[in-house]
């Protein structure tokens, strides 16, 4: 017997934000591309653990692109089951999930705040998926046993496992206990991570469909085909899929360059790497102070034209990361900057809130972020 578990399909998650429109349109050809992978094998279920959407609320045409690929699996009778993730899940019980909607093509999504059991006949075989959505994660008191009526048991869940090292935070993201984790599962499909990762023999992340950072520039995208019934029980396989490049260029050490230095750097790593249509980074350190005012803008702007976005973040020497003032030159403060900036630029994108309040609430936020990042002694920059 055959599975797919897909990790990430994430359609609304677009980190860098320049360049959004695109970028929506790959994540969601990278999902169309998942599909086409799938349904050239001869697989018998599709699980999904968790992140469809990085919204409760995502845009109508989000929802009927996932619809509409989702489809053809279904259409295939091919059952499809799967669970909420911590960026689609209601803060609220009574509020409805947009993965609801997966139920008039036929696939299933646990979203609540409880685990459920779900039996599937497949010919012969019956197998058990224990659905642990990201809100039933956090219950003290949860407890996840397989059906032993079953031949094949498989947990979904999302969140952290202990040990993993993951650079970044989301907001929502919660650690997975043991005791949810040590039940006698043939498998456990693990979604929140975005990298293919082996967590136990039977225990893993599936990755995610596209890359949503310069964090997971070293990524490879895809899904994970299972197949049971070998003498070890599952074999694992993870199947990449195309997705547009993402370039992050050797880092430049600004210290003692002139202006002219550091143009002659930013072109000569721009020549060495095939930067068209690709999302590319270029971090500057140890710049001398007043160094991003000698940039040469032509030679910026020829590159932004080239790549889909081309992203130049200069760190001065001795100060903290201060955004350039003419929006050229982005200087990034880390991950979790960039992860909060992202937050609420996309909640006062949906009408979320309010865009005098939203603007106040990063500032403040951003403010807070640096003076806790300040070396002791210092304030907030």
């Amino acid at each position: 017997m055959s599975d797919t578990h897909l990790g990430y399909t994430r359609y609304a998650k677009l980190n860098p934000q320049t360049n959004r429109n695109q970028r929506e349109v790959d994540a969601q050809e990278a999902y169309r591309r998942a599909v086409d992978a799938i349904l050239e094998r001869d697989v018998d279920l599709v699980i999904h653990s968790g992140d469809v959407f990085d919204s409760i609320r995502p845009a109508t045409h989000v929802i009927i692109n996932f619809l509409k690929q989702t489809g053809r699996i279904t259409q295939r009778d091919i059952p499809y089951y799967g669970i909420a993730g911590n960026h689609e899940t209601p803060r609220l019980r009574a509020t409805t999930a947009a993965l609801e909607y997966g139920n008039m093509i036929g696939a299933y999504f646990a979203h609540g705040f409880e685990v459920e059991h779900e039996p599937v006949d497949l010919g012969d075989i019956r197998l058990s998926l224990a659905l642990i959505p990201h809100g039933a994660v956090g219950d003290a008191q949860v407890v996840v046993t397989p059906d032993r009526d079953a031949d094949i048991n498989i947990m979904v869940t999302h969140g952290t496992v202990p040990g993993l090292v993951v650079h970044g935070h989301e907001l929502g993201q919660v650690d997975l206990p043991e005791r949810v984790l040590g039940g006698d599962f043939d498998y456990v499909a693990l979604g929140h991570y975005h990298y293919f990762h082996e967590h136990k023999k039977n225990t893993y992340y599936a990755g995610a469909t596209e890359r949503f950072g310069f964090g997971e520039v070293d990524s490879e995208p895809g899904f994970a085909i299972l197949t049971f019934g070998g003498a070890d029980g599952v074999e694992i396989e993870h199947v990449p899929i195309e997705a547009r490049p993402m370039i992050d260029l050797p880092r430049i050490d600004a210290e003692g360059m002139t202006g002219g230095d550091l143009n002659e750097a930013i072109a000569d790593r721009a020549a060495r790497a095939d930067i068209d249509g690709a999302m590319v980074r270029q971090k500057v350190v140890n710049a001398p102070v007043g160094l991003a005012g000698e940039l040469d803008r032509p030679l910026l702007r020829d590159l932004r034209r080239r790549a889909l976005d081309f992203s130049l973040e200069i760190s001065e020497s001795g100060r903290a990361d201060l955004p350039d003032p003419d929006g050229e030159v982005e200087a990034s403060f880390g991950s979790l900057e960039e992860e909060f900036k992202a937050f609420v630029g996309g909640r006062r994108e949906r009408g979320e809130l309010d865009a005098a309040f939203a603007g106040e609430f990063l500032e403040k936020g951003l403010g807070y972020l640096r003076g806790a990042g300040a070396a002791p002694g210092e304030g907030a920059a």
